[in-house]
């Protein structure tokens, strides 16, 4: 807003400039009988001092009048002209040297999350991810949503997804998961295809409009795959028919106080190998967790007890106070 404003008060200036010039004109060369348009364009041309032609000031009192007009008119038209290249330019520099710094940052980047489509699926994790403080870029390649993500100040590429050199300058070939929210099944198959073959290694989650779909996604590397229509079809049902159970969802999967998390026990990890009594979980300091479940494999091991051992590999559903949560995971 400032550099507006700057522009403003310069073109008030050079109108200021122009409305006297012209009634004075107008005034002090009353014998030539201007018509105001006349001592108008007699003003434009001192001010602009491109040279008079068939109108020119005949009094001395005129002539005084062309000199300070001359010297304040041009140095006001050139204060205008200044400011509106400097406003102008200072936006296209700030722009450039903006996305030059944000590619920097996106080179830096490791083991972050890229998130492949800035639609209304993709603000929504956008946001998710930052209130978990991950690292992660977006990309997009329409215009419109770039510069609203941009101005968000969220890191973002902008190009096609399915690219190889568009996933390269989001760092696929370093990062650790991939979501692909694109609009058809086929753009997320290719991108999915195109992902995996840049790295082996990376962590793949998709949408898809049908099972079958769905199947030929898995096949190609994908880990998890969200069929939206049927998790937002169940969601409806369940919020009618048990709200209490939805509403306890929605509350312990939120980054807040109080939060449901997934944790993975890596190999050498403290938690390798002992029992979740020796845990002594209510005994910790920063408030309880709760380990609800563990995942071992394909089994999922609920009404997790003191006796249920924790191995390698295992993952741990556990909900808690952040400070305990906190606590938790410098366990593992």
């Amino acid at each position: 807003m400032e550099p507006i404003r700057h522009v403003l008060i310069a073109v008030s200036l050079l109108f200021m400039v122009v409305v006297v010039g012209t009634v004075g004109f107008w005034y002090l060369e009353a014998q030539q009988e201007l018509s105001l348009f006349e001592a108008l364009y007699l003003t434009v041309a001192t001010v602009t001092t491109v040279g008079y032609g068939d109108i020119v000031p005949e009094t001395l009192a005129g002539r005084i009048f062309t000199v300070g007009l001359i010297i304040s008119g041009v140095g006001v038209a050139l204060y205008v002209l200044v400011e509106i290249m400097e406003s102008v330019l200072e936006g296209r520099l700030s722009e450039a040297f903006g996305l030059v710094r944000q590619k920097r940052s996106v080179a830096k980047m490791k083991k972050h999350l890229i998130i492949c489509g800035g639609g209304r699926t993709g603000q929504v994790i956008v946001e998710e991810f930052r209130k978990e403080g991950l690292k992660f870029v977006v990309v997009e390649c329409e215009a419109e949503v770039v510069k609203e993500l941009r101005r968000q100040e969220v890191p973002v590429v902008e190009g096609d997804a399915t690219r190889g050199e568009v996933l390269r300058e989001a760092g696929v070939e370093r990062a650790s998961g991939l979501v692909s929210t694109l609009p058809s099944d086929c753009s997320n198959l290719l991108l999915a295809i195109t992902a995996r073959d840049l790295n082996k290694s990376l962590d793949i989650v998709a949408r898809a409009s049908s099972e079958e779909a769905a199947k030929r996604l898995c096949s190609v590397g994908v880990k998890k795959v969200v069929l939206l229509e049927e998790i937002g079809g169940r969601r409806l049902a369940k919020s009618l028919t048990k709200p209490a159970v939805v509403d306890f969802l929605e509350s312990a999967t939120k980054t807040g106080e109080t939060s449901l998390e997934c944790l993975k026990v890596e190999h050498g990890a403290k938690l390798a190998g002992k029992r979740v009594g020796e845990l002594r979980l209510k005994e910790r300091g920063g408030g309880r967790a709760t380990i609800l479940a563990i995942i071992r494999g394909e089994k999922i091991i609920l009404n997790v007890g003191a006796e249920n051992e924790i191995r390698e590999g295992d993952t741990l559903v556990v909900i808690g106070s952040r400070a305990s949560l906190e606590e938790f995971e410098e366990l593992e």
